[in-house]
């Protein structure tokens, strides 16, 4: 690889899983995807399919797996690194979301869900993904095309450190399943 290609990187959010198909906290639990998620995936995989990827990460969550293979077809081709997980949702991972909020009112429910510095009882916020993931950002090639499968809130934190938002407004970046932040 020629170090004076550019480096791009597509951040891609999994496909839809279990979880969010049924509104529930995820975080570190390990749902597969669902019917409407492996479409998704195989969509990526096609709209992708023009990239020659010279390094692929994943983190090692099934829903990121799983859809890191169906893009690059190889297992092999893939470095798992736990830095790229999703948010811990503690206490709330597993738990409806409208009845979170329900229970703890919307402006609590916001302030974990959405905000920088809040996290879930026993779980992370997003500064905490920030701290976690900064280190992987920065042992990125400098070169070349980068595949990074991780999840929405891991994303959201990357683009924090990217500088494309800021700790104010991320609370309003939203990254749909199955999509990508491509990142030049």
């Amino acid at each position: 690889m020629n170090s004076k290609q550019p480096r791009k990187i597509w951040f891609v959010r999994h496909a839809q899983s279990e979880y969010n198909e049924k509104q529930l906290f995820t975080g570190w639990h390990d749902p597969h995807l669902t019917e409407k998620g492996m479409a998704a995936a195989v969509n990526l995989q096609n709209e992708l399919s023009n990239i020659k990827f010279n390094h692929v990460y994943s983190s090692p969550l099934l829903r990121a797996a799983t859809t890191a293979v169906c893009i690059v077809g190889d297992k092999n081709n893939i470095e798992y690194d736990d830095r790229l997980k999703e948010r811990s949702y503690g206490d709330w991972s597993g738990l409806n979301k409208s009845e979170v909020k329900e229970q703890i009112g919307e402006d609590s429910f916001f302030s974990a869900r959405r905000g920088w510095d809040t996290s879930p009882p026993n779980g992370e916020s997003l500064k905490d993904v920030s701290a976690r993931v900064t280190s992987f950002i920065e042992s990125l090639p400098v070169a070349g095309n980068i595949l990074v499968v991780s999840h929405g809130n891991t994303i959201r934190a990357i683009s924090v450190i990217l500088g494309i938002n800021s700790k104010e407004d991320v609370s309003s970046y939203e990254i749909r399943t199955g999509t990508y932040l491509l990142v030049e």
